[in-house]
């Protein structure tokens, strides 16, 4: 078990899309921009939720008000910025690093996640290729936060290239995940209207 009080939530509210045409945190999905559908998912596990983004910050809070922001005001693109902007905001031990564009996730898969990172520096998805799944993850706070840090030292701009250095991360398999979300749908993201109908029919 988990109490809301040990997790944090951080959803990265990336830019525009041009797939989509307008930034993927407002595409309407079922009448609802699709970082609400993520927030009302995910805002039962914790008290204690950050949204990071360039732009739209007015719009975003409207959005979900109970959420705080932060506003990454650098020129530079790309999770590693807004974690660099974000990660000291959070006071939870542990954190869970979420994208805006997953609409099927799942909460039970993100508390499964949180369980198995618990005493460690984090938990993510590994498929059998190898690939790695660094968003919808749970990291140690204060590691991730480290290990970003060491790694735009390094010039890495690559999350699962920041996983990769980091020591102590509990890898989950597929198998795992499916007992909770059979079809893994938490970690199907939205990159265009066809992947709407692909992936909600």
């Amino acid at each position: 078990m988990m109490t809301k009080q040990e997790l944090g939530i951080l959803i990265l509210a990336g830019g525009s899309s041009k797939r989509l045409g307008c930034n993927k945190a407002f595409y309407e999905l079922n009448g609802k921009p699709m970082i609400k559908h993520v927030l009302e998912r995910i805002a039962q596990l914790s008290d204690e939720i950050v949204i990071s983004c360039k732009l739209n910050a007015k719009e975003l809070k409207k959005v979900f008000p109970a959420a705080r922001l932060v506003v990454d005001k650098t020129s530079e693109r790309g999770p590693l910025i807004g974690l660099l902007s974000a990660l000291p905001e959070i006071s939870s031990d542990y954190v869970a690093v979420i994208a805006c564009d997953c609409p099927w996730l799942s909460p039970e898969v993100i508390e499964f996640i949180f369980l198995r990172a618990r005493g460690h520096d984090g938990a993510l998805l590994r498929w059998p290729n190898g690939f790695l799944e660094p968003l919808q993850a749970v990291y140690r706070t204060r590691s991730l936060l480290k290990a970003v840090k060491r790694a735009r030292g390094k010039g890495i701009n690559k999350l699962g290239d920041v996983v990769n250095s980091m020591e102590d991360i509990v890898y989950i398999s597929p198998e795992d995940l499916e007992r909770i979300d059979p079809e893994l749908k938490s970690f199907r993201n939205i990159n265009s209207p066809e992947d709407v109908y692909k992936y909600d029919h």
